[in-house]
Parts: structure tokens; C-alpha cells; sequence
């Protein structure tokens, strides 16, 4: 019991929770209404503090053992629950109350968007040649950012999480007329494992980076004690969101673009689906697939073309076995 204990205590310590409770219970004990830590120190607060606990019952000892670990559990079990709901706020999913400034957050960031695609519209236009350097490491950054900016103005988001998730979620249906929100779930069920071990990697790395910005978020409550919690509670969630929340998002993006562009034959396969013939007839079987799978269909065409399909799955356990 004491060692899976500890064990637990060790998986807390590194969690987001901690973070946030670490931050609250030291705003608190800085206080002015708090004389321990102002007359002693920290460090001589946690002797007072310690001498306090070693001289009551060992089951009260147990117990102040055990309640912050299970405040720390519940916590974390609570904002990971709420992952997917941060993370669609991120993305800019609000509620109708903040529709106005979502809608000029969203006009703000598409004007910059505008104005990106112009400047690499007119980099990409010239010689390489006439290019200096710096032309070609700005014409680089805004070749990256494209693929992160839906081409269409109406699918803009008002935050760069959003429209870097919108774009991954359209790209599938421009290039091969395959509609993310309904041929993902089942292309999803024929992945590789390897390919499936990546994406959800990549996914929970996003999930708990947005459960870092949370905490860090919550933090700021801290400032009702000690006003530093509050901008510490802010610097922290721009950063975190800045980086870890927008790098994993760029991750998952390419991860899931990828099993399109090297998978989707499984979803043809599985569905017996004819094959595209040229990438021009792709978009259009694409969007018929599509649509079968949204609303059915009770037309004789296409014939379905029934072949052998191989487990993925099987496959690449086999493959990694004998390889």
C-alpha cells in the first residue's frame, strides 16, 4: 500500500493539478492574513508546521497524508473530462454571449490571414533568384502558415487553433472529396496500429496541453490573496497556449492529414467502393462515398467491387514480428 502510495504521489506531483494547487497554496500562505510564513520564513513555517504534525495521532497523519492526494486526483480527473471541451474553446467554439467578440476576433485574424496569403502570393510569383534571404525564409514561414488557413473566408475561425483545426478538417474534402466529419470515424476503425498509437499520442498531447492552460488559467484565482498570482496566471496560459497547445495541435493536424494521404484506399476497400481512376475522378468518388455514408443510397451505380481486404491491424503486428 505504501508503495503504490508514493507511486500515486509521484504521478501527481507532475501533473498540471499540482500546478495549480502549488500556485493557490502559496498565494494563500503569502498573504498578510497569514503571520506564519511573514514572522518565520518558508523555511521556518515548515518547521513550525512540521513540528505541529509530528506531534498529532498517526491517524490524523495518514489522513492529512491522503486527502491532498485524493483533492489532486479529483482535480486532474475533472479538467481531463473537460479536455475536449477546452479544447474546442480554444479553437473558438463560443458561446452565443460572446458572439460579438468572436466575430471581431474572427474578422481581425481573417484580415491578417488576407494579408499573408497576398504577401506569399506575390513572394511565390517572382524567380527564386530575385529572392534574397530574407525573402525566402518569410516566403517559407508563409508557405507553412497556408496549410494552417482555411482558403475559404466563411470556414475562418477567430482564434489560430481554430483555423488550423478547421483547415485539417477541410483539406480531405478539397483534395479527395472525402468529408473529415463523416469518413473519419470509420477510417479511424481501419488504421494500422502504428498510425493509430501516433495520432492518439499526438491527440492526448493536445488534450494535455489544454489541461495546462486551464490550470494555469485557474490560477489566477490566486490573486483574491496575492495580486502576482494574476498576471503569473496569465503569462502562463499565453505561453502554454502559444507553444505546447499549438505545436501538439500542428502535430495531430499533419498526423491525421497523413493517414488520408496514405490510407484512404482502406476506406474504398472496406466499403467495396470502386477506385478512383485519376485524381480528378478521386474528388468526385470521394464526394459520392461521402454521401452514401451520410444518407445511404438506393441507386444501382456505382457496382460495388468486392475484393479481398486485409487487416490492417493483423498486418502490421505480422510485418513488425517477422521484420
Amino acid at each position: 500500500m505504501g508503495g503504490k502510495f508514493a507511486d500515486r504521489w509521484i504521478t501527481a506531483i507532475f501533473s498540471p493539478a499540482f500546478a495549480l494547487w502549488a500556485v493557490l497554496s502559496v498565494a494563500y500562505f503569502t498573504a498578510r492574513g497569514q503571520p506564519t510564513v511573514h514572522q518565520h520564513g518558508w523555511l521556518g513555517a515548515i518547521r513550525i508546521w512540521s513540528r505541529y504534525l509530528a506531534g498529532l495521532p498517526v491517524v490524523v497523519q495518514i489522513a492529512l497524508a491522503i486527502i491532498p492526494l485524493l483533492v489532486l486526483l479529483v482535480t486532474g480527473a475533472l479538467i481531463r473530462l473537460a479536455s475536449l471541451h477546452i479544447v474546442r474553446l480554444l479553437e473558438g467554439y463560443w458561446w452565443p454571449v460572446l458572439a460579438v467578440p468572436r466575430q471581431f476576433l474572427r474578422a481581425r485574424l481573417s484580415r491578417r490571414c488576407d494579408r499573408e496569403l497576398g504577401r506569399l502570393a506575390e513572394l511565390a510569383a517572382r524567380p527564386v533568384t530575385d529572392l534574397s534571404p530574407e525573402m525566402l525564409a518569410e516566403r517559407s514561414r508563409l508557405e507553412r502558415r497556408r496549410w494552417r488557413i482555411p482558403v475559404d473566408p466563411r470556414y475562418r475561425m477567430p482564434t489560430r487553433l481554430g483555423n488550423g483545426m478547421r483547415a485539417a478538417e477541410l483539406r480531405p474534402g478539397l483534395r479527395y472529396g472525402l468529408d473529415s466529419v463523416v469518413c473519419w470515424p470509420r477510417l479511424w476503425l481501419l488504421l494500422p496500429d502504428a498510425s493509430r498509437q501516433d495520432i492518439s499520442g499526438a491527440r492526448a498531447s493536445l488534450y494535455l496541453s489544454a489541461q495546462a492552460w486551464t490550470c494555469a488559467v485557474l490560477a489566477c484565482a490566486g490573486a483574491i490573496w496575492s495580486w502576482w498570482a494574476l498576471p503569473l496566471g496569465i503569462a502562463a496560459a499565453a505561453a502554454i497556449y502559444y507553444w505546447p497547445v499549438l505545436g501538439a495541435a500542428r502535430a495531430y493536424c499533419d498526423l491525421v492529414g497523413a493517414a488520408y494521404d496514405v490510407h484512404r484506399r482502406l476506406l474504398y476497400d472496406a466499403l467495396q467502393w470502386p477506385y478512383p481512376a485519376n485524381p480528378a475522378d478521386e474528388r468526385v468518388q470521394g464526394t459520392r462515398l461521402t454521401l452514401y455514408l451520410r444518407v445511404g443510397s438506393r441507386d444501382s451505380e456505382p457496382a460495388f467491387q468486392y475484393r479481398e481486404i486485409a487487416d490492417a491491424s493483423a498486418g502490421s503486428r505480422e510485418s513488425r514480428r517477422t521484420g
